[in-house]
């Protein structure tokens, strides 16, 4: 039976086609989702091998034997473990669009995520909105303004420590690379 057939059998049974079905050992996959961990092992609990962004390549080396929804994966810094299915595709993440100055381009995903833009409080209209109402609405956007400035201050080092520390699941590697916009506010 050709590889589609059993892909629409299976759906038609309630169980998850994996990227798997799609890609040969050692080609590459996308990683969809921020702060991906490769784990040492194919449980939730493992040790963290690396911290990847949307967009980093990973080489495929095939779904685990014993648990199908974890992959094994060889990272850009060549180091083996597994990543969930859910965070892998065929496809490259599609591109952050921005605005300046009316005209509109993309931007590279990870540069991004790592910029502190991705998870940016306030719009400039809701920071304009909360001015002009004043109040306790004023107050929220400075205070907001104030996080947000002290959050670029915080490093992945910093970050890595805080979590060993306080023993947390760790979702920032130390050797986590800041973006050129993060660079530029951090200075």
């Amino acid at each position: 039976m050709r590889r589609w057939t059993w892909g629409v059998v299976l759906l038609a049974l309630g169980l998850p086609a994996t990227a798997a079905w799609a890609v040969k050992k050692d080609e590459k996959l996308y990683v969809k989702a921020r702060n991906t961990r490769v784990l040492k092992s194919a449980v939730p609990t493992a040790d963290v091998v690396a911290v990847l962004q949307p967009g980093q390549q990973v080489a495929w080396k095939g779904a685990d034997p014993k648990n199908a929804q974890w992959h094994q994966v060889t990272e850009p810094g060549g180091k083996a473990g597994y990543v969930f299915q859910t965070n892998l595709s065929t496809k490259p993440p599609d591109m952050e669009l921005v605005s300046k100055d009316g005209k509109t381009r993309g931007i590279d995903t990870a540069s991004f995520v790592s910029s502190g833009a991705a998870v940016k409080a306030l719009s400039p209209g809701a920071e304009k909105y909360g001015k002009e109402k004043g109040g306790d609405y004023a107050v929220a956007v400075s205070q907001i303004k104030a996080l947000e400035a002290l959050a670029l201050k915080v490093t992945p080092v910093e970050i890595d420590a805080h979590v060993k520390q306080a023993g947390l699941f760790p979702v920032v590697a130390p050797n986590t690379k800041l973006g050129p916009q993060a660079k530029k506010a951090v200075k």
